[in-house]
């Protein structure tokens, strides 16, 4: 209902700008959570120039790895949303280096949105922890009920935290009356928010200029920030929502066709995009010596499908197509300076 309050964590995050601006939208007050009062500051500006109302924004400081002020952070929310999470662009050696983190940090908002009364907690997750570590799977239908396997060899150390802090989450409020939404977006693309490029859009800026000659032969799902976003909203009071796991993806899309997409849309950056893919053993020998590649070789040639139906019929979204999300991330860009034309 119109002036409840919602903990938003993270909310100086990609994710978090556009869950913020949507909550504003909606009537919704909000208390968002950053590391520093200089990303609190830099997220009130950039929502502010979005048109968002920041006369009902407030920001306190909170860490994922430090229960100091959550408590008093979550205290007279009736909702939780939290997105914050580590997404480093460079992946750590030591597949568990980023649990402590994402799994300790997910448990402190559980525990103080239990602690508050909160009526509902939706906790943004991924694809991460539900497609990935499954090289030998024939299948490729992915749904809700399907979990990463964080045993596996190719999975990433995003991928173990994701699954990890999700499955801590659900183990959490197991029996404890407080409802649980998980929304499991894939690669999210859009519009930036005050100018900063997130680890996904970085992509993005890579290809365009130049950095990404050539590419794996590897697909994600892609989707709209701002279908994130209004899926987290409309999680907060959907019915039927609570308990479910939302995968969120406008389509699939190779790296190639990606790439094909803003030649098409920017044909100026041409040149700089990547034009070839490399072959896959090429990508199964590096993996044999570059740790980091070995994440790669469970998803080469492989096209997953993405099942995100129910986020359709339960929470009500219409997904952007990947082309949407794609062309906005450049021109976002392009728009910021942080790429150049040529």
């Amino acid at each position: 209902m119109p002036d409840d309050r919602v903990l938003l964590t993270g909310v100086s995050g990609f994710i978090g700008k556009h869950v913020a601006l949507a909550l504003l939208g909606a009537g919704y007050r909000v208390r968002g959570t950053v590391r520093s009062a200089e990303k609190g500051r830099a997220a009130v500006a950039a929502l502010a120039e979005a048109g968002g109302a920041v006369d009902r924004l407030e920001i306190v400081e909170a860490y994922l790895s430090a229960d100091a002020g959550w408590d008093a952070a979550a205290e007279g929310c009736r909702f939780v949303l939290h997105t914050a999470s580590p997404f480093p662009m460079r992946q750590p050696r030591d597949r568990r280096a980023l649990v402590p983190v994402a799994r300790g940090g997910a448990l402190r908002v559980v525990r103080a949105a239990l602690k508050a009364g909160a009526e509902r907690l939706v906790l943004t997750s991924s694809v991460a922890a539900i497609t990935y570590g499954h090289e030998r799977r024939a299948e490729p239908r992915f749904g809700e009920t399907d979990w990463s396997d964080t045993e596996s060899r190719s999975i990433s150390a995003y991928a173990v935290s994701k699954t990890e802090a999700e499955r801590g989450a659900w183990e959490s409020v197991e029996g404890t009356g407080l409802q649980l939404v998980a929304i499991n977006p894939s690669l999210v693309l859009g519009p930036l928010l005050g100018g900063e490029a997130g680890t996904s859009a970085k992509l993005i800026q890579m290809m365009m200029t130049g950095r990404m000659p050539v590419v794996p032969n590897v697909s994600f799902g892609i989707v709209d920030a701002r279908d994130v976003a209004a899926a987290h909203v409309a999680a907060l009071t959907a019915s039927g929502a609570s308990g479910h796991r939302f995968i969120l993806s406008g389509g699939v899309l190779t790296l190639i066709e990606l790439a094909g997409i803003i030649a098409r849309e920017y044909p100026e950056f041409a040149r700089r995009l990547p034009r070839y893919t490399l072959p896959d053993a090429l990508i199964r020998a590096a993996a044999m010596v570059v740790p980091p590649a070995r994440a790669l070789v469970g998803e080469l040639g492989r096209r997953k499908i993405l099942v995100s139906e129910p986020a359709e019929r339960i929470l009500g979204l219409s997904f952007r197509s990947p082309r949407i999300a794609v062309t906005a991330t450049a021109e976002s860009l392009l728009a910021a300076g942080l790429v150049r034309r040529p």
